[in-house]
């Protein structure tokens, strides 16, 4: 905000230094930006902080001064000269939820005219270029109260009237209003708007309508000086896209009390500068605000400022804040907040006014005089640790990380293919989006990833693989907030081009030997792979990830049909896996215990079965698991085949048991006895034949 210091100091008794000024006002939290000299006047320019409504105008500057040095107040004097009865012309206020109180005077026989050089001056100092005489005393008064006005031609005002609601209010759906920058702008049915008799002629608090606009014809006003609900003026400002000096005040809360005075201000002016004769005030006022009253205790806010003050100190200084203090007992008081400091609430906004007057720089800086040892959460910095082995471990392996927002859109998972009563689709809506492409959190972190593909591939990469490590957010029924659950996401990507390399590093057996990596890093056992019913990966080349039989995630190729749906000129080759990081790290081992290996040799035993196509693998090592013979050191398949030799609808699974003892070297008798127990069992419970 600029404001000239000759105008400032027309509202305060005393000598006043700009500089002086200038300074104490920064250490007071009303940050003076610079000292411009214009025309041989200074103008600082004030950065205000958005909960200080009060301190945008002249007046409220000046107030904050008075504070701060204990000088006295000026405000304007003015009388009106006369005021004629009005008769006959109503204000009504449809929807008093978003308009709490609307008052106006009518002003007749007036001449529009360019404006007085002081008055000018002032204004085009303050930033704001003149127009006319009363539109000019309107932004003169807007800067001097800091209460914005409007000026209506009262004769394009039809059925004399005013009304104050939205567009539902009178049974009216989305329509168009052309304002006075003469852009014709959409309005939604809850936009609250200024209407006469029969049309909107304004968007309250924002901007007035160019049919009712004051020009060189005009001869008889309306004065509008009103109060609307901050945040409907903050909401309609965003979504149009238009802030005002107006709306830059009403969406941070004016003085409901001072409307008035700022629009006797404004009928004054203009009969000194455009003449005219001034009607009396019509003043509706259906919703009243009440005043707020805070509890304090002077000890508490001496203990909270580290300074001892007496009450009688504490008391002088809010009293230069123009809030009065009433004794309840001992050190407890009530502060009687004025009108115009919306932004006062509890006892430290109390304590901190006191701390802003005395000034900050006069409270010593001491050491606490304890220090509280806070005990490390040691789970907490397992998981932190575990995550930056895996985060270091993709890394050295040629991933990049990818960081994404937290958000995307219902469509993505219609493109993959989730089901409608899959968790994934338990999703929390964001009630103002910033677009549809993000208006829910995400469930998943693939789609955002596969997002990252695209881009990349565009800009001609055609290798790459990403990784990213963050939250996904399901809804819980009955509870408020969702569940936070950490995920890894990996997708690696490569055209349909033969690799120069004998192992290529973008196929699915390079990512999953990836994952496996992560799991022998963490010393985690029993990890299976099944066949996943996932709808987005190729039936023939992906597999859901369990360990001790609960999924933890997945890993497989992007599915065909959904390649198809995504934005590639080409048809490359994607691998993609997803793991849930919190289960993941309950299983991983933080303690590892070791034990001395066997220096006696192993004797391996090869062994094929023949089973059905749809027989799942992993089920031999969950057999081999349960005979719970101490002398099976490992277990591994090498070797899956269908085709010649084999009968139709059937495969042959190969794998290898390695037997080892820790005391001995083992015989071929007590092997093969052992390892014919085993196949036996394994035959028994999957109905499997031999391989010759």
């Amino acid at each position: 905000m600029r404001v000239p210091f000759s105008w400032l100091r027309e509202y305060i008794e005393g000598e006043l230094d700009p500089h002086t000024i200038a300074e104490a006002l920064t250490m007071a939290g009303l940050e003076v930006g610079a000292v411009e000299d214009i025309e041989g006047d200074k103008v600082f320019d004030i950065e205000i902080t958005p909960n200080r409504a009060d301190c945008l105008s002249i007046i409220g500057i000046a107030r904050e001064i008075k504070a701060i040095f204990g000088l006295k107040l000026k405000k304007p004097s003015f009388k009106i000269k006369r005021e004629l009865k009005e008769s006959g012309f109503t204000i009504s206020i449809v929807n008093p939820e978003l308009c709490y109180r609307y008052a106006g005077r009518i002003v007749r026989n007036l001449r529009v005219a360019p404006s007085p050089q002081w008055l000018k001056r002032r204004l085009e100092a303050a930033g704001i270029r003149s127009i006319n005489n009363v539109v000019d005393v309107t932004n003169y008064v807007l800067l001097e109260y800091g209460h914005p006005l409007h000026a209506f031609d009262l004769d394009l005002l039809e059925g004399y009237q005013i009304r104050v609601g939205t567009p539902r209010d009178f049974g009216k759906t989305a329509l168009e209003v052309v304002t006075l920058d003469g852009v014709r702008r959409r309005i939604n049915d809850d936009d609250l708007l200024i209407w006469d008799g029969v049309k909107p002629v304004a968007v309250a608090g924002i901007m007035g309508g160019a049919n009712t606009e004051v020009t060189d014809k005009t001869v008889n006003i309306l004065i509008e000086s009103a109060y609307f609900k901050p945040e409907r003026i903050r909401r309609t400002s965003k979504r149009l896209g238009l802030s005002t000096e107006s709306s830059y005040r009403f969406e941070r809360g004016t003085d409901i009390e001072a409307l008035k005075e700022a629009l006797d201000r404004a009928a004054f002016l203009i009969e000194e500068l455009a003449g005219g004769d001034v009607y009396e005030v019509i003043d509706v006022y259906p919703v009243k605000i009440p005043k707020k009253k805070i509890l304090f205790d002077t000890k508490r806010i001496c203990k909270f400022l580290g300074i001892n003050l007496k009450d009688e100190e504490i008391i002088r200084i809010l009293e230069l804040l123009e809030i009065n203090v009433d004794k309840k007992e001992d050190s407890i008081y009530i502060a009687s907040v004025p009108s115009h400091r919306n932004d006062l609430e509890i006892e430290e906004d109390i304590a901190e006014e006191v701390a802003r007057i005395y000034g900050y720089d006069m409270i010593p800086a001491q050491i606490p005089s304890v220090f509280r040892y806070v005990q490390e959460n040691y789970e907490l910095a397992q998981k932190r640790k575990f995550l930056n082995l895996i985060r270091d471990y993709l890394i050295s392996l040629g991933c990049s990380e990818a960081v994404n927002f937290s958000f995307m859109s219902p469509d993505e998972l219609d493109i993959l293919g989730i089901p409608e009563n899959d968790i994934r689709r338990n999703y929390i809506s964001l009630l103002n989006p910033l677009r549809q492409e993000e208006s829910i959190m995400r469930t998943m972190l693939l789609p955002a990833l596969l997002k990252n593909v695209e881009k990349n591939t565009s800009r001609g990469i055609e290798n790459l693989r990403l990784f990213e490590i963050g939250k996904v957010f399901i809804a819980q029924q009955g509870f408020p907030l969702p569940q936070e659950i950490l995920h890894l996401g990996i997708v690696s990507k490569k055209e349909e081009l033969k690799s120069s390399f004998k192992d290529d590093p973008y196929d699915f057996y390079s990512l999953k030997g990836l994952i496996e990596g992560v799991f022998r890093h963490f010393k985690i056992d029993n990890v299976f792979y099944v066949r996943s019913e996932e709808k987005f990966l190729h039936p023939g080349q992906s597999a859901d990830i369990l360990i001790e039989g609960e999924k933890i995630g997945f890993i497989g190729v992007l599915s065909p049909e959904v390649l198809s749906k995504l934005d590639f000129k080409t048809k490359p080759f994607i691998c993609m896996v997803e793991l849930d990081l919190d289960r993941l790290f309950s299983f991983a081992k933080t303690e590892i215990k070791y034990k001395p290996f066997s220096t006696y040799p192993a004797i391996k035993r090869d062994t094929a079965l023949i089973l059905p196509v749809e027989f799942e693998a992993y089920k031999i090592y969950e057999i081999v698991k349960s005979f719970n013979n101490e002398l099976i050191e490992d277990i591994f398949i090498f070797d899956v085949y269908q085709g010649e030799g084999i009968p139709k609808h059937n495969k042959s699974i190969a794998f290898r048991i390695v037997y080892r003892a820790y005391d001995r070297t083992l015989t071929t008798e007590e092997v093969e006895n052992i390892h014919n127990q085993l196949i036996e069992k394994i035959i028994a419970e999957t109905g499997a034949t031999v391989r010759a």
